[in-house]
């Protein structure tokens, strides 16, 4: 049973998380370690029988495999979304209600949540490595619970046991028939004689069911290729291929009472294929410059990489000279009469060490410069291209468009003429009619018409113009800044490094000097 809430809450503090890891700590383990090391290398922990009210303060434990938090008070499953390795999570005893929070926790195994308060078994869609769950002594109380655990294909052991949906007729049959690789139920081994005996009482069922995940595994996969396309022209400024024909009519008023002109909705069809072509033109033409601008930001990278290699190589050998030479210098100080002039070679050395340090810091700077300078002009080349295919497709929507607007008027026109003669086609709308009594406001309604579509395709234009412009600006920022700040750590490593060096040298020449001043006495 759970803890009494009545009691005192306990909160999760460093107290209480010392005292777990301390008690489940290996004893043959010596040594002192911090509160903080432990938790960083902790992969399980233990918070049973606290009455705890909150799961909170697990801020780095992200190494946890196992939670145990059962027989507390705790009513809700939060704060444990950093928590990504976890594989066994035991809330059993508690007063939960309902199954949240599990959204990131992608890897775990087992999961019991016996004795709690839940009617609805949800919210462990992420969890596809369910291999065991245990939801006995809850609330549930729908057979729904066969079509929702159907998903966890390596689910083998249940248990429900407890629940009011045990007391339904058909609950050992439907659970067995929907999930058959269950091996244990309620604590009980499944025979396989069962499942099959099951299987064939809800084969119908059974048709529907996998019929249904076939249409939803379809569309899954339909919504992930296109989820995937619309990543890739987004990284690639080609949004609007997706967009601009729904942009055209998507606030477009004065369309909702042209649309009941008859034959208009082949106008609006031959206009959408119009925009459909330029836009596959522009995919297609659009996805190999953004492949080519990878390229040359790969090759800039690998070549900025290669430079900065080198000067390393360069920088350490150097520094591992100035090293072994103050080596020998220590060594002679230690056996011969220490004096500044012993150690002043070895100080001046180290001066020249640091210009020289500095000086190839500084050709490091102008390298980079020459590289970025290098790649802006070979970016600004693609993406000169790319501002060039974007005012072609815009020219070509727009001679669509006015092509449409055309077509419309003409249309337009051939009723009110028609109209007027009393020879309007057999079967046309009262909606239609009625905008054929006002001559002037028909046409005005598709000036207004074209007038918005205009007006979508110079704002789209504007916006993919503005945004390859931040993106090719966000990159070169990106390298600038990178470079600014490695060049300010560098500095700031070598000014270090020969101060701490003029430090251990003084101090190595001090201590023989007080040696020797000892020994005179």
């Amino acid at each position: 049973m759970p803890n009494n809430e009545n009691d005192d809450i306990a909160v999760i503090d460093e107290e209480l998380i010392q005292h777990a890891l301390v008690d489940s700590a290996d004893p043959s383990a010596g040594g002192a370690i911090s509160l903080a090391a432990m938790v960083s290398e902790a992969t399980s922990l233990r918070l049973s029988f606290k009455n705890i009210k909150k799961i909170d303060n697990l801020a780095g434990f992200e190494n946890l495999t196992s939670l145990c938090l059962d027989n507390n008070v705790i009513d809700s499953i939060c704060n444990i979304s950093h928590l990504t390795q976890l594989k066994w999570l035991d809330l059993s005893f508690n007063n939960i209600s309902v199954i949240e929070g599990l959204e990131t926790c992608t890897q775990l195994m087992d999961i019991s949540l016996f004795n709690n308060q839940i009617e609805t078994v949800q919210g462990l869609d992420e969890c596809k490595e369910l291999q065991c769950l245990s939801l006995g002594n809850n609330k549930i109380n729908s057979l729904d619970i066969c079509q929702y655990l159907r998903k966890f294909k390596k689910l083998n052991l249940i248990n429900l046991e407890g629940n009011p949906v045990c007391r339904e007729p058909e609950y050992k049959a439907q659970l067995l028939a929907f999930l058959p690789k269950i091996k244990y139920l309620d604590y009980a081994l499944i025979h396989a004689s069962d499942v099959a005996n099951a299987r064939e009482q809800y084969q119908d069922e059974l048709q529907d069911a996998e019929e249904q995940e076939l249409i939803e595994a379809d569309k899954a996969k339909r919504d992930a290729t296109a989820a995937q396309e619309t990543a890739m022209l987004e990284a690639a400024n080609l949004t609007v291929t997706q967009t601009i024909f729904d942009d055209f009519f998507r606030e477009d008023t004065e369309y909702n009472k042209l649309q009941h002109l008859p034959q208009i909705n082949d106008i609006v069809e031959d206009l959408q294929n119009a925009i459909n072509t330029q836009s596959e033109e522009l995919k297609d033409k659009g996805l190999s410059l953004q492949k080519e601008k990878e390229e040359e930001i790969e090759k800039f990278e690998k070549a900025l990489e290669s430079v900065r290699a080198k000067g390393a190589s360069v920088s350490i050998k150097k520094i591992e000279d100035f090293a072994r030479q103050k080596k020998r210098v220590f060594r002679e100080i230690e056996v011969n009469d220490a004096s500044l002039m012993t150690a002043q070679p070895l100080l001046d050395e180290l001066k020249n060490l640091y210009d020289e340090l500095m000086d190839m810091e500084m050709q490091q700077v102008q390298q980079f410069q020459e590289l970025l300078d290098q790649f802006e002009n070979a970016y600004g080349y693609l993406k000169q291209q790319c501002a060039e295919q974007t005012t072609n497709y815009f020219k070509a929507i727009q001679e669509a468009e006015e092509k449409y607007h055309e077509d419309v008027t003409k249309l337009a026109n051939e009723l009110l003429t028609k109209n007027g003669e009393g020879e309007l086609p057999e079967g046309l709308t009262e909606d239609a009619k009625n905008l054929l009594v006002d001559r002037d406001a028909l046409l005005a309604s598709i000036s207004s018409s074209h007038d918005i579509h205009v007006s979508k395709a110079y704002s789209a234009e504007s916006i993919m113009e503005e945004r390859e412009k931040h993106n090719a600006e966000a990159i070169v920022k990106k390298y600038t800044d990178d470079a600014a700040t490695r060049n300010r750590s560098r500095i700031m490593e070598l000014y270090k490094f020969v101060e701490d060096s003029k430090a251990s040298i003084l101090m190595i020449l001090n201590q023989k000097t007080q040696e020797e001043e000892d020994e005179y006495e």
